[in-house]
């Protein structure tokens, strides 16, 4: 019996879960289908009132392509040259090598192809209106517009202004020889220098991780947008050499002073020990020897390891602030790069594992974005490639403890040579001391003659590292949507927040409309559905009139299979079997608000169980405003009323109706306190009597918002519908 009982439990809990009523909705919908065209009208009305303001934006592209003769050189496009083409002073060189701050004013020729061979400004140029003039006598030149009058700033003939680059008012330009065939006046206007910074700074950089610099510009001209990017693009390419050049020209000369420095210091130890040697002519042993490698070990060590901790320690400290306006992401993984190949780090079998691991974790994703950019493996990837770098950090961090560990080891092993060296003669410690200068200085000179050789050999071999791959081309459709696709857009954002707002509206609805929502919102069982009573066609009669016309016409006291009878055989149907335990002998019957048909079923089902044989008893509870006395054609004194003040008794005012096993309690003359008659003991002995007397009672009582009498007789019934 347990085990049923729990089986049938569960068996409840699950009919418990709830369901997405997916109809509920679609039904939620349509009753509310004026909603979807409004808002995809009123979506579709701010995009159309902005169409005629609507300009077509095109984008070019360039790519530029590290060309890298030397493999074991460093590469020229890299995350620290990205800072650099970032920053504003270049900005402002490229904008002033591409001549960005002079603006064509023509209609027929649009490119300054076909005007200039040469064209650049300074950083800061003479704006205002120029014109650029060509006579019949191939007499060149070029006036510029000051308050309304013209100046002329340079004259020449057109061959010479053809062959050389004339600089005016910070303007440098040498003009092509297919102006000639063009218009006779041009006319360009030299804005100011921030502007063509502004104009540089839409100009879109990005670098990818095989070497690879795309450019990206919008416009609204096709062509010219295309010829200006491919112009950028070369000033581009060359002032990232000029970078490339000064950086290598600052560390070579930085070089050649630290070499003639080292060399200053091994020809004075040579020169040292060379008196030393004439003066004292000793002899080392093993054990002296042992003593210099310890001592030159230490001081080698003591000098290069805090070197090696304090970069360490700067490249973590970079990675914590970041850098302004670059990526993080990517500036996280340049400095993860720069640690992964550390000096002291790049051997250790630790990072070995790592650094290998993120590469192969890189080179996937990498080609998974290439193919599948939306590829859900993605998130994983670039998961896997955060943990192996943060594990890199982690490593890197911890070993400046190492590196600080190995360095007060060092200080107390040259703490114990030094010791040992007081033991030897003075003379042979200052031999040994010398000794070990010449060597510490002779691997330092050693080593900056070696790094100034390679970087002249890289020059050589880096004549041209970096070149424009793909160039610039005139796009041939805006990238910005159209009037007719932004009118679409507004009108389906709209229709979608319509059913949205459609679908909301329909679930924060509490209105009753359905017997489930009475169940699903309320918690009470539904006996039973009764047909709506047509009242259009006694619209004139009083209440009392109107109940008599309404019963003569919807009685079911003749059987007859209408469908109000069977509603109410239903209705009895469910009444007989609502109580699990026991029968239903006393029922009350009320409603929340007057006028919803409360007497009206109560009579009808009084005649539907009498119909069973049941000896049934109608009363009319109503004290205030009772009807069932006109409903049946009775007397409506003595009443219930006067059974409760004790003035009759109950055979007195129980009358038979014309229906087979029905009585009829009326309701008796109107008192002024019913409410408190109804929680008398005269109420308790009624009940005692009835329940003797008849098989059912239900009492027809006024609604809930009415009076409380349905909530005190109800407290004292078996049930309550």
């Amino acid at each position: 019996m347990e085990e049923n009982t729990t089986y049938q439990q569960m068996l409840g809990e699950q009919d418990e879960t709830p369901q997405i009523d997916f109809g509920k909705y679609l039904r939620g919908i349509w009753k509310r289908k004026w909603i979807p065209p409004l808002l995809a009208l009123l979506g579709a009305i701010p995009f159309y009132l902005s169409a005629p303001d609507y300009i077509p934006m095109y984008r070019a592209e360039v790519l530029i392509k590290t060309q890298n003769l030397d493999k074991d050189s460093a590469p020229v496009l890299n995350r620290n040259r990205q800072v650099d083409m970032r920053s504003r002073r270049f900005v402002a060189r490229v904008a002033a090598e591409s001549g960005l701050a002079v603006v064509l004013r023509d209609s027929v020729i649009k490119t300054f192809d076909d005007i200039f061979q040469v064209l650049t400004t300074t950083e800061d140029p003479i704006s205002g209106r120029y014109e650029i003039s060509i006579d019949e006598l191939d007499t060149y030149r070029l006036f510029m517009y000051e308050n309304g009058n013209r100046t002329t700033l340079d004259s020449a003939n057109v061959w010479e202004a053809i062959g050389s680059v004339r600089s005016i008012n910070g303007i440098n330009f040498q003009l092509s020889p297919d102006l000639i065939q063009h218009a006779r006046r041009i006319q360009f206007v030299v804005q100011p220098f921030s502007r063509a910074v502004q104009e540089m700074g839409k100009v879109r950089n990005r670098l990818y991780d095989t070497g690879v610099l795309m450019l990206q510009m919008d416009g609204t001209d096709p062509e010219v947008l295309a010829t200006r990017l491919n112009r950028i693009a070369d000033v581009y390419v060359q002032e990232i050499l000029n970078l490339n050049t000064y950086d290598e020209t600052q560390r070579r000369a930085l070089l050649e002073m630290k070499l003639k420095n080292a060399e200053e210091k091994v020809k004075e130890v040579e020169a040292e020990l060379t008196e030393f040697y004439q003066r004292y002519p000793l002899s080392l042993d093993a054990e002296k020897k042992k003593f210099l490698d310890e001592l030159t070990e230490c001081n080698t060590a003591l000098t290069n390891l805090p070197k090696q901790r304090e970069r360490l320690t700067k490249l973590l400290d970079q990675l914590e602030k970041g850098q302004e306006g670059i990526d993080p992401r990517q500036y996280r993984k340049f400095i993860v790069d720069e640690i992964a190949y550390f000096d002291v780090l790049k051997n250790e079998p630790e990072m070995v594992v790592m650094r290998q691991s993120l590469r192969q974790v890189e080179t996937e994703a990498q080609e998974l974005t290439r193919d599948y950019p939306r590829h859900k493996n993605l998130i994983k990837l670039n998961a896997a490639i955060d943990s192996t770098q943060q594990l890199i950090i982690d490593f890197a961090s911890a070993y400046r403890n190492t590196l600080a560990e190995s360095v007060a080891e060092y200080r107390q092993k040259l703490k114990q040579s030094q010791a040992k060296l007081q033991t030897l003669p003075q003379d042979e410690s200052r031999l040994m001391e010398l000794e070990r200068i010449r060597r510490v200085n002779e691997g330092l000179y050693t080593s900056l003659l070696t790094e100034l050789n390679n970087m002249e050999v890289t020059d050589v071999a880096s004549h041209e590292e970096i070149a424009i791959l793909d160039p610039a081309i005139p796009p041939t459709s805006p990238f910005n949507p159209s009037k007719n696709q932004k009118i679409l857009i507004g009108g389906g954002v709209g229709f979608l927040l319509s059913l949205l707002l459609c679908i909301a509206l329909e679930h924060f609805d509490r209105s009753i409309r359905t017997p489930d929502d009475i169940e699903n919102f309320l918690g009470l069982n539904v006996l039973g559905a009764i047909p709506v009573v047509d009242f259009k066609d006694i619209p004139e009669y009083h209440d009392f009139e109107k109940v008599k016309q309404i019963d003569r016409q919807l009685v079911t006291h003749d059987y007859s299979p209408t469908p109000i009878g069977e509603s109410y055989r239903a209705l009895r149907t469910h009444l007989m079997f609502s109580k699990k335990m026991g029968k239903i002998q006393t029922l009350v019957l009320t409603s929340i608000s007057p006028e919803e048909g409360k007497s009206f079923t109560a009579s009808n089902l009084a005649i539907i169980m009498a119909q069973q044989r049941t000896n049934t008893l109608l009363v009319d509870a109503d004290l205030r405003r009772g009807v069932l006395h006109n409903t049946f054609g009775l007397a409506k004194s003595p009443g219930f009323t006067n059974y409760l003040t004790k003035n009759t008794t109950l055979s007195s005012i129980v009358r038979p109706t014309h229906i087979p096993n029905l009585s009829l309690v009326s309701c008796g003359p109107m008192i002024p306190n019913p409410s408190e008659l109804l929680g008398s003991l005269q109420l308790r002995r009624f009940f005692e009597e009835t329940r003797r007397k008849f098989d059912l009672v239900i009492f027809d009582t006024p609604p809930l918002d009415a009076a409380t009498d349905a909530v005190v007789l109800g407290s004292q019934v078996d049930a309550v519908a």
